[in-house]
């Protein structure tokens, strides 16, 4: 309520290196996004509460990735609950990979530059933990397009009436775009009779910016 929001930088590792410095003064508090363990056990409580929800267990859970906090969260949730076993897709967008790079790679990398409109996932390195959890558990990563992402948030407009930004429709392109179909048909996921989709947030998004991105990619 009494807080100032102050825009700062064009991608996330700008606005925390400006951020850090502003945290040098003694009144000042800083609170880590997506790096820390309060975080991660915030985010856990969506899957303990879902379980409560849920008739049964999902076949597969579906994230999006930023630096990787969320995803933290839902991992430990889904150990926290007894749904380890459930396989878990990390959705990331084409230019704002860096887990996936980094599990590609075999070590938490960082990408050069955010490319992507999905402005919420850029960060340039994931969070230590993210990369252990999923090296650690059933996770798997996979990206899709810009245009896939914008066209699942139009969609997802269409039939549930809520607009979300690129970064949730990473997730959501993951049903909109096949994903799950395609990685059924690789042999990576089972049978898929339900299928939980975290959808994160709209925060950042307007219809102008729906509208603008939906004439850039001719959707």
């Amino acid at each position: 309520k009494e807080a100032t929001v102050e825009v700062h930088g064009s991608v996330w590792d700008e606005s925390n290196q400006y951020a850090m410095t502003l945290a040098k003064d003694p009144d000042c508090l800083y609170v880590h996004p997506f790096d820390h363990p309060d975080v991660w056990e915030g985010h856990e409580s969506l899957i303990v509460e879902v379980k409560q929800q849920l008739p049964c267990p999902p076949d597969v859970v579906v994230a999006s990735v930023g630096g990787g906090g969320l995803l933290c969260g839902v991992i430990q949730g889904m150990q926290r609950v007894g749904w380890g076993h459930i396989p878990v897709v990390a959705m990331e967008t084409e230019g704002a990979d860096c887990l996936n790079v980094s599990l590609r790679e075999n070590k938490v990398a960082t990408i050069p530059a955010i490319t992507s409109s999905a402005k919420s996932l850029g960060a340039l390195t994931p969070c230590t933990q993210v990369f252990e959890l999923c090296k650690k558990y059933k996770v798997i990563s996979k990206l899709c397009t810009d245009k896939q992402a914008v066209d699942a948030c139009l969609k997802y407009a269409d039939d549930h009436r809520q607009l979300v930004e690129p970064a949730c429709g990473a997730s959501l392109a993951a049903v909109y775009s096949g994903i799950l179909n395609d990685l059924q048909a690789q042999g990576q996921l089972g049978e898929i009779k339900s299928a939980l989709i975290v959808v994160c947030g709209g925060s950042s998004v307007t219809l102008d910016a729906l509208s603008k991105w939906k004439k850039d990619f001719e959707l």
